[in-house]
């Protein structure tokens, strides 16, 4: 009894030779995954604006005559200066018409602006602007906050960057 225990127990346990699969036998292709990892990429959910506002001008050449013209009729951008120049080292277009609108509505200087919002110091500075704490940008409300303590940043700041996403989509029209 005792042999026959063992006899059964090694043929359970051992592998049999034809159930061992061949190499040459495996599938080509792997099988579909239940998922579809083209259909659900959460990464193109995402907006990807990787131009600067510089670049979304040079882009549109129409654009930044428009707005342009349009900014400068409205005496927000000097009939000398150009809206490229104004809007060198801004991340994107809204921020810098909304912190042009600002500049001009609350009659803040627009480079001490400019260097607090990008962190970027501009050539034509005076002494008296107090760049960002320790050279990195902020955002609008914070930069008005410093410049113009006595308003109120945020709804200024959020005034600024709605009728800046109304005149680009003006001028883009």
């Amino acid at each position: 009894m005792r042999r026959s225990l063992i006899v059964f127990s090694l043929v359970v346990l051992c592998p049999f030779p034809s159930s061992a699969q061949d190499p040459n036998d495996a599938p080509a292709a792997q099988p579909e995954p239940w998922y579809s990892p083209k259909k659900y990429n959460p990464v193109k959910l995402i907006k990807h604006s990787a131009k600067s506002a510089n670049d979304q001008l040079a882009s549109n050449g129409d654009l930044e005559a428009k707005l342009t013209r349009q900014l400068q009729v409205q005496e927000i951008l000097p009939q000398d200066k150009s809206l490229q120049d104004a809007c060198s080292s801004f991340r994107e277009l809204t921020e810098c018409v909304a912190s042009l609108r600002v500049s001009h509505t609350l009659q803040i200087e627009f480079s001490c602006l400019k260097w607090d919002v990008t962190g970027a110091k501009p050539k034509p500075v005076s002494d008296s602007c107090a760049g960002p704490s320790g050279g990195k940008a902020m955002g609008l409300t914070r930069s008005i906050d410093l410049l113009k303590s006595d308003t109120d940043a945020k709804s200024q700041a959020r005034d600024a960057l709605r009728r800046a996403r109304e005149d680009i989509k003006d001028a883009s029209d």
